[in-house]
């Protein structure tokens, strides 16, 4: 009876790394599937391990797997991969920016991962493939994660989202054409999709919260409550939803930034009213601002201190069930969805707390761009003056009204 030969596999299809005996008692030998062979029909790539320690030969097949999975492996170096890209990416650029772009940052590599393959090589991503997600992502056929989802469950998408994905990949290619490995090569030759159309939204939908509306929210708000569960039994409180629409409407800031406030944030000797330090991870520009308040907010501060005095980095809104993190926006979103409610307003389409920065950002056309920048959280006028200073009609009326007249010069 001839005796059986050696073999040990680690890892799940298409990442397993298989060491095996070609002869029992020979040297031992590694085998990995490569489906960028034969013509793309895939095969075996196997090499020798020029030993015959099957405890060697183990720890090197599960470390190969582990990089397999990352991108990073050297069974197949030579050939540039979306996994080794995004594995570069999620190591090298990903930390560089805020905790929501870092979530972001985890969804679209999912997304493309699933919808490219990890195997696919950059340098060949078509036309075709790039308006094919089009088509399925903006027909719901595959959701934000790249899944695929039953016709009957399938919800369009708004332009708005499938034209970040694609500009978050555009991006993410000619990152690669920059970025040098450790051997100091570029990881990508050229940006394959350089040159793509990508779709923008005819009609963005940019809702403006009014003063009225303001007003008539802040005046029921009080009466949104929270289940806090800080001790043993549950108790039904006043959500913070008061404070955090004074600070959103007296600040322009981002609703994830003023959720993520200290009392360490708060500056109440610098400046007339105070200040606020807004610091640069929870800011999506990632730059640490400290900005004059006005009485507004610094009367919802002080309510704030009343009923929650704290001190250092203890969040100043605090989860209902864990005072040591922050309440979430969610959280937040549905208390504004309750008060509006109450107040009996209609939801404004396509946006939340976003047309409470809108409107911040408006009421403040006639001053300085750069002012109005530096104070609410953007990093340059463009996008300030894009997407979020609207014309209103007084305004428009004064421009109306307001111009001079010209005319020839007379001798």
């Amino acid at each position: 009876m001839s005796k059986k030969r050696w073999k040990y596999s680690v890892g799940e299809r298409p990442n397993v790394v298989t060491v095996f005996e070609r002869r029992p008692g020979g040297n031992l030998y590694v085998r990995v599937w490569d489906g960028s062979i034969r013509g793309g029909r895939g095969g075996w790539r196997k090499r020798s391990l020029g030993h015959r320690d099957c405890k060697r030969a183990k720890a090197y097949a599960r470390e190969q797997c582990t990089k397999l999975e990352q991108g990073d492996e050297d069974l197949r170096m030579g050939r540039a991969t979306m996994a080794r890209l995004f594995a570069l990416y999620r190591a090298h650029r990903t930390p560089r920016k805020v905790r929501s772009g870092q979530a972001e940052d985890e969804r679209r590599i999912e997304l493309w991962t699933r919808f490219l393959g990890g195997r696919k090589d950059p340098h060949r991503i078509t036309l075709a493939e790039w308006e094919a997600f089009q088509d399925e992502r903006s027909s719901g056929a595959i959701d934000a994660r790249g899944r695929s989802v039953p016709e009957e469950d399938r919800r369009p998408v708004r332009t708005r989202a499938v034209e970040g994905d694609l500009q978050w990949l555009k991006w993410t290619l000619a990152w690669g054409t920059s970025w040098r490995d450790r051997e100091g090569r570029y990881v990508l030759r050229e940006n394959a999709v350089r040159g793509y159309e990508i779709p923008t939204e005819k009609n963005p939908r940019r809702p403006v919260a009014t003063e009225d509306r303001y007003e008539a929210v802040r005046a029921v708000s009080d009466a949104v409550s929270m289940d806090m569960r800080w001790g043993d039994l549950p108790e039904r409180r006043r959500s913070y939803l008061s404070e955090l629409l004074g600070l959103a409407n007296g600040t322009g800031r981002r609703l994830s930034a003023i959720c993520q406030l200290t009392y360490a944030d708060l500056r109440f000797d610098e400046g007339p009213y105070g200040s606020i330090r807004w610091p640069a991870d929870t800011d999506k520009t990632g730059r640490e601002t400290v900005v004059p308040i006005g009485p507004d907010v610094r009367t919802a501060l002080d309510r704030v201190l009343r009923e929650r005095p704290g001190i250092g980095g203890a969040p100043l809104f605090p989860h209902p069930r864990d005072p040591s993190r922050a309440v979430t926006r969610y959280m937040a979103d549905r208390w504004l969805r309750e008060a509006e409610e109450f107040a009996e307003l209609k939801p404004q389409k396509g946006s939340l707390w976003h047309a409470y920065r809108r409107k911040w950002a408006t009421e403040r056309k006639n001053l300085p761009d750069v002012d109005v920048a530096a104070a609410g959280g953007w990093r340059e006028t463009t996008s300030l003056k894009r997407a979020y200073q609207q014309a209103d009609r007084e305004t428009m009326l004064a421009v109306v009204m307001g111009a001079g007249e010209l005319r020839e010069r007379k001798a």
